[in-house]
């Protein structure tokens, strides 16, 4: 399981919707990186449905709907597949990803 998300190759950052330049450096040379896991920072409950921000390393902040009894502080795999794994996970959906490039 995994989210992809916008590696910056002239600064390093991470970032997430998908941007045209970099929003630290303005550089236009952006790769994909797949992250796996991240922390939770903070946790919103609107009946049933719990939305987190979840924090990667060592970025970007991501916005995620957890599946799975969660607290803040616990460490949750990320997924852009919704639907029971078994384990906590947080799920970012996939049209708001980008595509994976090919090495």
């Amino acid at each position: 399981m995994s989210v992809i998300v916008q590696n910056c190759r002239t600064c390093g950052g991470r970032w997430f919707p998908v941007r045209l330049l970099c929003p630290r450096c303005g550089g236009a040379d952006l790769a994909t990186k797949s992250i796996e896991r991240g922390t939770v920072q903070h946790l919103t409950h609107l009946g049933d449905v719990v939305i987190a921000s979840v924090a990667c390393d060592p970025e970007p902040l991501l916005v995620a709907r957890l599946h799975g009894p969660v607290e803040v502080g616990d460490v949750v795999e990320l997924t852009d597949r919704p639907g029971p794994s078994g384990r906590p996970v947080a799920f970012v959906p996939p049209s708001a990803t980008p595509r994976e490039e090919s090495s």
